[in-house]
């Protein structure tokens, strides 16, 4: 049995975030049900302890000490790192030097458009010296070589669903309380050839179709929601809005299309992000514009046995292709020299 040391974002402490990030777990968990012994790391909980009267430049530096020193408790035979930006890349070169058979992935979950997130392409870019596999959610060939370096791997890295956390066959349901959700912060985001905010979003969606009925959080004055609350709120609705930040990245999504598709609901999808290469107009819905996106949310509130049927068919293959077990396999086969495209669906490494 190997152990992986898994250095990420658990969303203990910080109550904000928790549940709604759930890759970190999910990968655990998957990581777990293949048969490895994990051992979970939260950083930023590590950091908040370690950071005596709020000092954060002493608590980065007796983090990077702990790790070094529970690298050498526990010897790991990997480390795979979801956004750790509180440990230093000297740090993991030390244990590197100190275990030389170990492996190390890092995987990001943001976008990577230099004109939009440098500062996530610096956070990726500093640690390639040291880490052996970069995987991002990204599948643009382009985006991802900027992380290519000699005798590295980098590739795609899917948005991973989990049963035991999206729980609901929401395409079981004839009649939900609304047709549609989108949960989402304030931020802009790409909709058709424009930045507007979520709430402009909505607005252009309830004029266009004003009987379709809408549940949505965290935009505007509306409350963002939180652990349970956030997991249940799916249940609410047959379909759900998949309205990213940028929509015309070719297979970059928030983990929010796990959260649809995984608990069953009918996925909407901009065209351009070319989720249509992964699955067909029987498993999800993609529109060209944003009239085109209001024609086909009538429609299918108006017709809610096609709306289960696609629903149904994007969960199950979602459920099948992209579960937890899945892409922690993709990740230790990766790892652990046993790596076979032909066993993906979808697009790996570049």
């Amino acid at each position: 049995m190997k152990t992986i040391l898994h250095i990420g974002q658990f969303n203990q402490l910080r109550l904000k975030r928790c549940f709604m990030n759930q890759i970190a777990p999910k990968l655990s968990n998957g990581l777990i049900r293949n048969g490895y012994n994990v051992l979970n790391y939260n950083d930023r909980d590590f950091l908040r302890y370690f950071s005596f009267a709020g000092y954060k430049k002493m608590g980065l530096r007796r983090l990077n000490n702990h790790l070094i020193n529970y690298c050498l408790c526990v010897l790991p035979d990997a480390i795979i790192l979801g956004h750790a930006d509180t440990i230093y890349p000297k740090t993991l070169a030390q244990i590197r030097m100190l275990l030389p058979k170990i492996r190390i992935l890092q995987y990001n979950v943001d976008w990577i458009l230099p004109e939009c997130e440098i500062g996530n392409i610096e956070r990726i870019s500093s640690k390639l010296d040291v880490v052996d596999i970069t995987l991002v959610t990204t599948g643009d060939v382009a985006l991802l070589k900027q992380f290519k370096r000699p005798g590295n791997i980098v590739g795609f890295l899917p948005n991973p669903t989990d049963t035991s956390i999206e729980t609901l066959n929401m395409f079981e349901v004839k009649n939900p309380p609304n047709d549609i959700c989108y949960c989402a912060g304030n931020t802009s985001r790409q909709f058709g050839n424009k930045n507007v905010s979520p709430q402009e979003i909505v607005s252009f969606i309830q004029k266009k179709v004003p009987q379709v009925k809408f549940f949505f959080a965290g935009i505007d004055s509306y409350s963002r929601l939180n652990g349970a609350a956030y997991q249940k709120s799916f249940a609410s609705s047959g379909m759900g809005l998949n309205i990213s930040r940028r929509n015309d990245v070719f297979l970059y999504s928030s983990d929010r299309i796990a959260h649809i598709m995984g608990n069953g609901l009918l996925c909407f999808m901009d065209k351009r992000a070319g989720f249509q290469t992964l699955f067909s107009s029987d498993e999800m819905v993609f529109y060209d514009n944003p009239d085109d996106l209001c024609v086909k949310i009538e429609y299918y509130a108006n017709h809610p046995q096609e709306r289960q049927k696609i629903a149904k068919n994007g969960c199950l293959k979602y459920r099948k292709e992209f579960n937890e077990k899945v892409i922690a396999r993709y990740m230790t086969d990766l790892l652990f020299f046993t790596f076979d495209a032909k066993k993906y669906s979808f697009p790996t490494v570049v």
